[in-house]
């Protein structure tokens, strides 16, 4: 455990931060850390921490909030950082600097009985404020902002694809690299982080898209009764092809199915795609498809 400073005023209140005037009311300027836990990158290896101290509130949220939560690699610490990777985030707010902050902190450890091996600068993180909910919160309403500005300008200006899949990772893999050929962008939530959201949450924060596709594979058993069972798909993939439709409208999404596997029984205005071993079987009518709802899409 860590001594506290208990006796008269604490070091660490607004005590020796900066201040600027704006008008008659007082601003205290803050500073904004974050700390990241990284996976180890082996069975052998141990966790191991990326700190960036001294930030400014904008620069906390653009350069590592937002691009973790878009599942993009960035900086922090000096490391380059796969989103993957980060098995635990924290960011904090302090009233004073690092610099002002790091004697105190010398001092609580010199006066601890408590022998510790992580540097001096990690306790900044413990100090102050923890504002991690709030960041990731305004990080996610700034991407849910973003899409929402993007697709105002019609779905032909929006080149993302919502995919929506079950186990069948091949699948997944094979229309991923069929729309990417095509200049699109394909969002697969397997891809981005989940920042404590449920998943239905995170379906309608990354579903402000152009147009989805649902790939439909054999990986349930369904039927009236034990002797009329049939390959389906799973249960949460046709709730989320049922919830894309009434989102984006019937048009704007897709379903391509492996042949063989049970279909709901009226798909009249539905698109549909089948397929038999590869989707790439297939590209030529799903890129049709696409072409059609008013996408232009690169030769290849």
């Amino acid at each position: 455990m860590w001594t506290r400073h208990t006796g008269g005023r604490c070091p660490f209140e607004i005590r020796g931060s900066k201040r600027r005037q704006l008008g008659t009311r007082e601003k205290i300027a803050m500073f904004y850390h974050a700390r990241l836990t990284l996976k180890p990158e082996d069975r052998k290896s141990s966790p191991t921490d990326a700190l960036e101290l001294d930030l400014a509130y904008e620069d906390l949220i653009s350069k590592i909030a937002a691009p973790y939560f878009e599942g993009q690699t960035f900086f922090c610490g000096g490391k380059v950082i796969d989103p993957k990777r980060v098995q635990d985030l924290h960011f904090n707010e302090t009233t004073q600097s690092s610099k002002e902050l790091l004697p105190f902190i010398r001092a609580e450890r010199r006066n601890s009985n408590v022998i510790v091996f992580i540097p001096d600068e990690w306790d900044v993180t413990t100090k102050g404020t923890d504002i991690t909910r709030g960041v990731l919160d305004e990080a996610r309403g700034r991407l849910k902002k973003r899409n929402s500005e993007q697709s105002v300008n019609g779905p032909k200006t929006n080149d993302r694809i919502f995919v929506v899949h079950g186990h069948d990772i091949t699948a997944v893999d094979q229309i991923e690299l069929l729309l990417r050929r095509w200049g699109l962008e394909p969002i697969i939530l397997r891809d981005k982080p989940s920042m404590g959201l449920t998943v239905i949450e995170k379906v309608e924060a990354y579903t402000e898209v152009g147009y989805a596709v649902v790939l439909l594979t054999p990986e349930d058993l369904g039927g009236g009764s034990r002797d009329s069972l049939v390959p389906r798909a799973r249960q949460n993939v046709v709730f989320e092809w049922g919830y894309l439709m009434a989102k984006l409208g019937r048009d704007r999404v897709a379903c391509v199915y492996r042949k063989g596997v049970e279909l709901p029984s009226d798909l009249h205005g539905i698109v549909r795609v089948e397929f038999d071993k590869d989707i790439r079987e297939s590209a030529e009518e799903i890129r049709r498809e696409l072409v059609a709802a008013g996408f232009r899409l690169r030769a290849g």
